[in-house]
């Protein structure tokens, strides 16, 4: 699938797509547990020739009253370098923006899995170095504790690994800043409590004036979520509090008619309720 318009408005809140590129999953993976004569049908359209599911990785920029922030940092080059995806892509995303990693003076992570931390940091000698030195890095406090912590299940101790080896060097640079509930990190940008794929996982809520959108992160896990809300993936450390949580953001979103974006989602679109499932409308 091609990459949409990468720019849209909130009200006076600037926003861009910054994509760090396009992964590719197995449906098992993505969609568990779900007979195959159900799944394989509703996947077939998204299939790549070798039988994946591609997904994109979208890091969101917003330019606010206090500067740039930047939603999620991508996979960086070693999981890049790793996995053999064209991924790790966002500092040319971003300079396609006309925006230098210096220039942000606001990270916001949704949570702490590989593809949304591994741009944090760089190699530097002995030690690592943030990407985006000058910018606060807010995240949960619960979502910081479990991935630091000894209580990681054995399934998913390599996602821990990356999360520690890029979040102690904020750390020790005094930049990470965990924060405990929903509240207002910029002008017009609030994170919202959305736990299930992992304990501290957080939604973006971008309002200005009389227009809203939503950042649902990881609570939506492809286009294909829309249609089977309640299909749960093998990376949720909650499968059932991950689906909990995607019903309460979309039906938010369809009662209110607010603009959905998601870190795997090819772009913004509206969100309908129809009975227990819901349509999607990508708005560009």
């Amino acid at each position: 699938m091609s990459e949409p318009d990468p720019a849209f408005t909130v009200g006076s809140l600037e926003c861009r797509v910054v994509p760090d590129g396009v992964a590719q999953y197995e449906k098992e993976s993505l969609y568990a547990d779900v007979p195959p004569e159900e799944l394989e049908p509703s996947v077939r359209a998204l299939l790549d020739d070798k039988g994946y599911v591609p997904l994109p990785y979208h890091p969101l920029l917003v330019r606010t009253a206090d500067g740039i922030a930047l939603v999620d940092a991508g996979a960086g080059p070693a999981l890049a370098d790793e996995w053999g995806d064209p991924i790790g892509r966002l500092r040319e995303a971003l300079r396609a923006a006309n925006v230098e990693p210096e220039d942000v003076r606001l990270v916001l992570l949704s949570h702490a899995h590989p593809d949304h931390v591994g741009g944090l940091t760089l190699e530097d000698g002995d030690d690592r170095r943030p990407v985006f030195p000058n910018a606060r890095h807010v995240i949960s406090r619960t979502e910081l504790a479990f991935w630091t912590s000894d209580r990681v299940p054995n399934a998913f101790a390599m996602m821990a690994s990356v999360a520690r080896l890029h979040l102690s060097p904020l750390e020790r640079a005094g930049i990470l800043d965990p924060i405990d509930s929903e509240q207002e990190v910029a002008p017009g940008i609030r994170v919202i409590p959305a736990p299930g794929h992992t304990p501290g996982h957080l939604a973006v809520s971008l309002s200005s004036g009389s227009d809203e959108a939503i950042f649902v992160a990881d609570a939506v896990l492809g286009e294909t979520n829309f249609e089977h809300p309640d299909w749960s993936s093998t990376h949720e450390v909650d499968r059932s509090g991950a689906v909990e949580t995607r019903r309460r953001l979309l039906d938010r979103a369809a009662s209110a008619r607010i603009t959905v974006i998601g870190y795997h989602l090819w772009g913004p679109g509206l969100v309908e309720r129809r009975g227990n499932r819901y349509q999607w409308t990508p708005v560009r």
